[in-house]
């Protein structure tokens, strides 16, 4: 039967917490750093690849050519431990580390034991190229926001 405003009820599909985030440095952890230890507050990646469009005189073909891929990372945090910080300053900003630099982090959902959905990714080659600072008056802190670069990006 519908509701008061001529809409059908909704119907309930389930339902899953979303609290589970995780952020691994793994390069700070084989150091004996922190899986985050970081005060994370967000994070958004963006992976892209080259494509080029290739025309052939006198036919209507189109060829895509791929190129190379690329990918930047900015992470907003809050200023905290300075051990940890140094670490992860010193190992993720020195672009001759970028070899064995990656990124890990992972989200998971479930409910009352209920399985859920997990989603994992890793990046390789990463190198820290931009750190902003910025305090409020309001609250005192510290917050911080960081680019990184990375090559490559896979879902594990």
């Amino acid at each position: 039967m519908p509701d008061i405003f001529s809409r059908s009820t909704d119907k309930f599909g389930g339902s899953f917490s979303a609290d589970q985030a995780t952020v691994v440095f793994p390069a700070l952890i084989a150091q004996g750093g922190a899986d985050a230890g970081l005060l994370m507050q967000n994070l958004q990646t963006t992976y892209s690849q080259q494509i080029t469009r290739v025309y052939e005189v006198g036919s209507p073909t189109i060829y895509y050519v791929g190129g190379r891929t690329a990918g930047q990372s900015q992470v907003a945090r809050v200023v905290g431990p300075r051990r940890i910080a140094q670490a992860f300053y010193s190992t993720y900003g020195d672009v001759c580390n970028a070899r064995t630099n990656s990124l890990h982090f992972a989200f998971e959902t479930g409910c009352g034991g209920l399985e859920g959905s997990r989603a994992a990714y890793t990046t390789h080659f990463v190198v820290l190229t931009t750190v902003s600072l910025g305090v409020s008056a309001e609250q005192m802190m510290i917050n911080e926001s960081l680019a990184f670069m990375f090559s490559s990006l896979v879902y594990n």
